[in-house]
């Protein structure tokens, strides 16, 4: 099922930018971005990729396209980089693997430039961005539809748009899809200076290129694939520019097994090892944040003082959540009801149960707490970075964290 929501992006220098994305699937997180012929020239391939399993992929519109809006100061691709990169922290994604088709490939590129540690590896497919002086990319807006599908596909008879039969208001967002283009690439779609800049990408990078493009040639593949540190390229034969259009199944493959051989097989957290998200009376210590389970699953364990009272009772929409007592006495509250649970007890609270946790006895206890699947691990990663900035952590500023993660206060239940 494909779900579409419209989310507001806030980026220092740009201002509030809504954004568009639709989402499909669970699993392992991939960002796919379209290039010029809009989001439909992705649409069939995110299918094909939440259908192959444990992949949820989400599809931003880029703004301009679509007939979205886009504001004055977002006006290139690094800006839009920029953007797509808050959206993840928005949304709280780790192990992220970003794909792109032409204009799009440009902004993955842009995308693993800005070094965000929720973004693992990136795949660009025919990307545009580079100049190549013996091999430039072609004048794609002084080129009919006509050329535009000889150039674009191996088999461009089976692509071919008729402009004139189409309806007028399908017309006016093909022209402003143009237009939006134009802004984000310039009449060039390059960069001159981001070729001296790919070897600081430090994440993996999978250049695919279909063999039979001829609006960006694929020597601009191999220039991708030399200045990036370890980049592999792969050319992809019976294929133009729009790969997920002509052979879907063979980039499916080589975008599986480039994810793959990223996804580690196994975690071992020692005792001394995770990671510290809460200290305090009540101590987080993250344990799997989702990366190795594909975001199905995320686990930390929390060591509660004595006569320590958790947070006032609280929903989660979007995951189950569950108690294991490992050591202590821990008082578990669920509504009206209280249950004092010793070692060995497991609490599971579904989707919109209230529940509150406290430890009243005089020893400290400790929980495995479970998140399926794994989003609300951020929520104690977001609490440790207002921490870590000074910031009040007042109830109204908590909720606000909680709300990220689809969980609000069980008001009806406050003591």
């Amino acid at each position: 099922m494909t779900t579409t929501t419209t989310s507001t992006v806030t980026v220092d220098g740009i201002g509030p930018v809504p954004v568009s994305v639709a989402e499909r699937g669970a699993g392992r997180p991939f960002l796919l971005l379209h290039g010029g012929a809009g989001p439909q020239s992705v649409d069939g391939f995110a299918d094909l990729l939440d259908s192959s399993g444990h992949a949820r992929v989400l599809v931003p519109v880029h703004p301009g396209f679509g007939g979205t809006p886009r504001p004055d100061a977002l006006d290139s691709v690094r800006a839009l980089a920029r953007v797509y990169v808050r959206l993840l922290d928005d949304l709280g994604l780790t192990g992220v693997t970003v794909v792109g088709n032409s204009i799009g490939g440009w902004i993955a590129a842009e995308v693993a430039l800005l070094g965000s540690p929720r973004v693992t590896g990136a795949v660009l497919v025919d990307a545009v961005g580079l100049q190549v002086r013996a091999h430039p990319i072609a004048d794609f807006f002084a080129l009919t539809m006509d050329q535009v599908a000889d150039l674009s596909y191996y088999r461009p008879d089976a692509f071919r748009i008729d402009v004139d039969s189409l309806p007028d208001q399908q017309k006016a967002m093909m022209a402003a899809n143009r237009a939006a283009l134009a802004v984000y690439g310039g009449t060039t779609m390059a960069d001159r200076g981001l070729l001296d800049r790919l070897p600081a990408i430090t994440i993996p990078v999978l250049v695919a290129w279909g063999a039979a493009d001829r609006i960006v040639p694929q020597e601009h593949g191999r220039a991708y694939a030399g200045a990036i540190p370890g980049a592999q390229f792969l050319q992809i034969p019976d294929a133009g520019h729009l790969p997920q259009l002509e052979t879907p199944a063979k980039l499916l493959g080589a975008i599986q097994d480039f994810a793959a051989a990223r996804h580690p097989d196994a975690s071992i957290v020692g005792p001394g090892d995770g990671e510290i998200a809460l200290p305090g009376p009540i101590r987080m210590r993250i344990l799997e944040d989702g990366s190795t389970t594909s975001h199905r699953l995320g686990l930390g364990e929390i060591t509660i003082a004595p006569h320590t009272a958790g947070p006032p009772q609280h929903r989660h929409a979007d995951h189950d959540e569950g108690f294991y007592v490992v050591s202590g006495a821990v008082r578990f509250t669920v509504g009206e009801n209280s249950h004092d649970a010793t070692p060995g007890t497991l609490v599971m609270i579904p989707p919109g149960v209230p529940h509150t946790f406290a430890n009243p006895g005089d020893e400290p206890a400790v929980i495995l707490n479970t998140f399926t699947p794994d989003r609300y691990v951020q929520y104690f990663r977001d609490l440790h970075g207002m921490i870590a900035a000074g910031e009040p952590m007042t109830n109204a500023a908590v909720t606000d964290v909680m709300a990220r993660y689809a969980t609000v206060p069980a008001t009806d239940f406050a003591s």
